[in-house]
């Protein structure tokens, strides 16, 4: 009689950086993982520029250390030309709402995603490259199986508790289950290539990604090591069909001549490398979950390259993932169906807020920079938010203000400089529009509770939350919860402040903080 086949607790389909990250955490959590990657790393892959928003998950999992020991370029900002005229604009990091770093990286994808696989081991994992699997079934009983072979053919089954798919644009558990809706607008091809020699701006700004736009698309300029610059287009994907004859190099070239900003940079640079295209199509699948599994990264959706979101999104699922399967592995009395949609809901939310703005700068050839910024407030959840801080927060990654993640910084030990940071975004700031610091302010009428989940260290637990008359939804804190108590219709916001810093307020600043957040929100408006 054989054997049965082996058990995980999860097995993980694809060892990118959203499998790395999930099972890194998911062993970390205590379960038992298996990484199933069909090639051997390193391995080429396109994708090199990461958000400073993604330094905060890198550190996480313990690697960010090893990203400023090998010298990966630093990026603060970046710089572009688009828009109405051809006067180039910069934005940092650093002017990011409630960023813990100021910087990302830029990186060659081979080593980072092997760093990343290698540190997955390290915390437990156990790793199996090339061996692609060939089968999965989703069980009924709470077990799945998966089926795989390794380089020389030899099939093998598991058995597992839980899939996560972080198979990539392939999406093989999702391709199956589910159906894939290509974005009708954002149908491109990414055309790319090497140099070396290329000219960097000096200083702090030598690493900056460089985005300048010319008629039929746009460029990226990405600084690498070894003096190595990544630089390519991004088109409309019917392009390749028109220069099917004189080929993309003369294409190449033809673009590189119409976008004097970027030839000026290479004018002394040569090429390293061969013309490499790519299909860049963006798309999401109607569901990213079920039972039994869940899919990370570009096996749930996948978004233009613009703001180079790629890694980023696939490590904030993988996280967000990774919390999300313990829960329903650990915590049976969690309804399984609220679980798996708090993380549905949540990466969707952040995939569609990048979308909505890729969207508008690819309409907006003819905007100025300053209807960006503004474009970018719209997206976010904060109302009293300056447009260039939104605009700059939300190509940084900042995710700290989000409801569900500032739950989830409260358990952990953060630097204080970040800690205050958050607590006092609003700090210096006036109290809302239009308010007088000593007229009374009572509860607005408009403001609704609603049960939700939050993430509470390796957990999803059950939480209250406070829809605000914009929609925003924020936590309740026992500290909101004081200051709703003592709104009588009779204090001021400054006597509020003072009540609180008396009481149950760490400090007087985190009172005004407070206090400054829940009027910015119209969760507090003044007396008639």
């Amino acid at each position: 009689m054989s054997a049965e086949p082996d058990l995980y607790d999860v097995v993980v389909i694809g060892g990118g950086p959203g499998g790395s990250m999930s099972g890194t955490l998911l062993s970390d959590f205590g379960k038992r993982v298996l990484i199933l990657e069909a090639e051997k790393f390193p391995r080429y892959h396109i994708g090199e520029s990461l958000l400073s928003g993604t330094a905060d998950l890198l550190n996480r999992i313990g690697v960010l250390d090893r990203l400023e020991s090998d010298g990966y370029i630093k990026k603060h900002g970046v710089e572009w030309v688009w828009g109405e005229n051809r006067v180039p604009w910069t934005v940092y990091f650093k002017d990011a709402l409630a960023m813990p770093y100021d910087y990302g990286y830029q990186v060659e994808r081979g080593e980072f995603d092997k760093l990343l696989l290698d540190n997955a081991r390290e915390h437990g994992c156990e790793v199996r490259e090339q061996h692609r699997v060939t089968d999965f079934e989703i069980g009924e009983d709470g077990v799945s199986t998966v089926t795989f072979q390794n380089a020389d053919g030899v099939s093998t089954t598991v058995r597992t508790r839980w899939i996560v798919d972080s198979s990539g644009q392939g999406g093989l558990v999702t391709k199956r289950l589910h159906e894939q809706h290509w974005d009708p607008y954002l149908k491109n091809l990414a055309v790319w290539t090497y140099w070396t020699g290329a000219e960097r701006p000096p200083g702090l700004d030598a690493g900056n990604t460089f985005l300048p736009a010319f008629d039929e698309g746009w460029w990226w300029f990405i600084p690498l090591r070894d003096d190595i610059t990544s630089v390519g287009m991004v088109v409309d994907s019917k392009v390749l069909h028109e220069n099917r004859g004189k080929g993309m190099e003369a294409y190449y070239a033809d673009c590189l001549a119409r976008t004097p900003e970027l030839a000026q940079r290479l004018a002394g640079a040569q090429r390293t490398d061969e013309i490499h295209v790519a299909r860049d199509w963006s798309y999401t699948y109607d569901k990213f979950s079920g039972d039994g599994y869940i899919a990370v990264g570009d096996a749930a959706c996948f978004i233009d390259p613009l703001f180079s979101t790629g890694v980023h999104l696939a490590m904030l699922s993988g996280f967000l993932a990774a919390v999300t399967v313990n829960t329903v592995l650990d915590r049976p009395e969690m309804d399984r169906d609220e679980v798996l949609a708090f993380y549905e809901s949540t990466y969707r939310k952040e995939f569609e807020r990048l979308r909505a703005q890729v969207y508008f700068l690819y309409g907006g050839h003819g905007s100025s920079k300053d209807s960006y910024f503004w474009h970018a407030r719209s997206q976010f959840e904060v109302p009293e938010i300056e447009p260039e801080k939104a605009f700059i927060s939300l190509i940084a990654g900042a995710f700290q203000h989000r409801s569900w993640y500032s739950r989830y910084l409260r358990q952990l030990e953060v630097p204080e400089e970040l800690r205050t940071t958050i607590e006092k975004i609003f700090e210096g700031k006036s109290t809302g529009v239009g308010v007088d610091l000593h007229q009374p302010v009572v509860l607005s009428p408009d403001i609704t509770y609603v049960d939700d989940l939050a993430v509470d260290g390796a957990y999803l637990r059950r939480a209250r939350s406070v829809v605000t008359p914009s929609g925003t939804t924020l936590p309740v804190t026992p500290q909101l919860e004081g200051l709703f108590a003592l709104v009588d219709g009779a204090r001021t916001s400054a006597e509020l402040v003072d009540e609180l810093a008396r009481g149950q307020a760490p400090s007087h600043e985190s009172a005004q903080s407070l206090v400054h957040e829940a009027v910015s929100y119209g969760l507090l408006r003044p007396t008639d």
